[in-house]
């Protein structure tokens, strides 16, 4: 079931894995593990057994291009093309707290823009909050660039002014017009 591997700065090996069915438990707990900064900083949807079975069958259908990265059976990062299905679909990145800084954003937003290169898809979107300048920077260095600022709906209902940011794949492609809110 494995989709790969990603090292720590240290040499931590964790295996890379689409989102699917042996998760379902253990998404809810990496949320949960995440301290109130983290989840200040991503809040893509809830986390009930509901809601994760619509990401996990939207994983399966591939609408999402949803990973989990774990150690053990823990997960320790969370990643996604949400829309996948779309032309431009919309990147999010989370990362437990004992694993930040450890090289790992870098790591899986390169395998999110290899995805959507490898599909044909136009470009990338991503919104982050106005605080996570951490997050900002590593996108700008990613080649994603500040288009403005966006409404957006966290998973816990709610409404944040974000950073949008958007990153070209083709020649002359340009955001996508929506709303910002998780996929159902």
């Amino acid at each position: 079931m494995g989709e790969g591997m990603m090292r720590t700065r240290s040499g931590e090996a964790l295996t890379v894995e689409r989102l699917s069915d042996a998760h379902a438990a253990a998404l809810p707990r990496f949320h949960e593990s995440l301290s109130q900064s983290s989840r200040d900083s991503f809040t893509p949807h809830a986390y009930d057994p509901e809601t994760v079975g619509v990401y996990i069958r939207r994983s399966r259908s591939d609408d999402d291009r949803i990973y989990v990265l774990l150690r053990g059976d823990e997960v320790v990062g969370y990643f996604f093309l949400w829309e996948f299905q779309e032309s431009i679909p919309l990147l999010g990145i989370g990362i437990a707290d004992a694993f930040q800084g450890a090289g790992l954003g870098r790591q899986m937003m390169a395998r999110l823009v290899q995805d959507a290169r490898e599909a044909g898809k136009d470009g990338i979107e991503l919104t982050t909050m106005q605080h996570n300048d951490r997050a900002f920077a590593l996108y700008n260095k990613m080649g994603f660039e500040h288009i403005g600022d966006v409404e957006n709906m966290t998973g816990d209902g709610r409404l944040v002014i974000e950073r949008r940011m958007f990153l070209a794949l083709k020649d002359g492609a340009k955001p996508a017009d929506r709303a910002f809110k998780p996929p159902v």
